[in-house]
């Protein structure tokens, strides 16, 4: 599989894509968003172990809401089977099976699929791995996480060219990494290639669609650093937002990852 070469403005359109899949079907959607968050907020409650479980977690659920994106993109298409009858009973029993029963039965369902979950565990261990290299690396280059909880004692030592340079590094590392795994899953999940050979080929789409998925990316990355001040300010506004704008705003990226993978594999 290889990557098509596509226009700058079409980073927008996997946008529009992404936010009609999830107002199709909303509620399922956001319910899995939810969910996720929920997850990521428990387990970054547990010292170090929490933030590396949730690494290790991340591809596999990410796996099932591409399982899910392309599930119900068939059956709007008409070529799948219509899901399952809205439970009957009390309204609480409804609401319980819109918003949680069902988002997690498809946020989980990788553990379901014999024939994938092989190819999942590797690429959620694999996954773990780099960003753990990436860690140690940064940790090396620059002392810690970059400029992260520094006072204006250590923001102007920071300033130092050694530092500057340990930090351009890393921030070219993480960037490396992430166009390494931008397409990952969807490869191995969706398109059935090995780990190590979807790296690669996720690393090049990345090159060849630069300003497409700049485009694509830049709207969340303002909304993350809205969140990102926001928790500078206070953690209660900070979780307002997550709470509030996160799930939608992640379901319209995973969603969005789809549509553009779709468009750039076919």
């Amino acid at each position: 599989m290889r990557a098509i070469r596509a226009n700058a403005r079409v980073g927008f359109t996997w946008i529009v894509c992404g936010w009609r899949m999830v107002r199709h079907d909303r509620d399922l959607w956001l319910g899995m968003a939810v969910i996720y968050l929920l997850l990521a907020y428990l387990l970054r409650l547990i010292p170090f172990m929490g933030d590396l479980v949730l690494v290790l977690l991340t591809p596999l659920l990410l796996a099932g809401a591409l399982l899910t994106a392309r599930a119900r993109e068939a059956r709007h298409a008409g070529i799948a089977p219509p899901g399952s009858a809205p439970a009957a009973g009390a309204p609480w029993r409804r609401y319980l099976d819109d918003y949680l029963r069902l988002p997690a039965r498809h946020l989980f369902q990788i553990f379901r699929h014999e024939d994938k979950i092989v190819a999942a565990v590797l690429v959620a261990i694999l996954t773990l791995g780099l960003v753990m290299l990436a860690k140690i690396a940064e940790y090396l280059l620059v002392g810690g996480s970059a400029l992260a909880g520094l006072n204006p004692a250590e923001l102007a030592a920071a300033a130092r060219p050694a530092t500057l340079l340990g930090l351009l590094v890393a921030t070219t590392l993480y960037v490396a990494l992430t166009m390494g795994l931008f397409y990952l899953v969807p490869l191995t999940m969706l398109g059935d290639m090995p780990p190590m050979a979807a790296i690669a080929e996720s690393f090049s789409a990345c090159v060849r669609n630069a300003l497409p998925l700049a485009l694509f990316t830049t709207a969340f990355f303002l909304l993350y650093a809205l969140i990102a001040a926001a928790f500078g300010l206070t953690h209660w506004l900070g979780y307002l937002l997550v709470f509030s704008l996160g799930p939608v705003a992640l379901s319209v990226f995973v969603a969005g990852v789809y549509c553009s993978y779709k468009n750039l594999y076919g």
